[in-house]
């Protein structure tokens, strides 16, 4: 079961990610090449689409998450390891603040949304670090 749940954590990870990095690397450049009106329709298909692998990913790394804590880390003594874990866990909820920010379709938010490819990157640069505080995490 513990190899199923943190295949499951990794896969998350990687369509959260990945999804990321093809919006805004291949994408939003690729807009440019459209009008406004076949531009707006296509980000509204997209996002749409987008939003319920993003959630899922979401979801998924939630939980397999909090199960790995409890295997792994619930009975380690504070240190090194649950200082990281700590950082890992504040950064990637800042992560899943961002992307039900830009994927929720809620008016209020649109103005958020409309620097939509400023956030994503943010949100992408955050996840690059948490994955790699994920790779120290597996030394100890």
């Amino acid at each position: 079961m513990p190899a199923l749940v943190q295949g499951i954590h990794l896969v998350a990870a990687v369509v959260a990610v990945g999804g990321m990095a093809f919006v805004l690397f291949v994408l939003f450049p690729s807009l440019r090449v459209l009008g406004d009106e076949p531009r707006a329709l296509l980000v509204k298909a997209v996002m749409s689409r987008f939003r319920w692998a993003s959630w899922g990913a979401i979801l998924l790394l939630l939980a397999s998450g909090l199960y790995n804590i409890h295997l792994r880390a619930w009975e380690a003594p504070w240190g090194a390891y649950w200082k990281l874990l700590t950082l890992k866990i504040v950064l990637a909820l800042g992560v899943f603040t961002i992307s039900l920010l830009l994927t929720l379709p809620l008016p209020a938010l649109e103005s958020f949304r409309a620097r939509r490819q400023k956030w994503l990157a943010i949100a992408l640069g955050i996840a690059l670090v948490v994955i790699l505080i994920s790779a120290r995490l597996r030394g100890f």
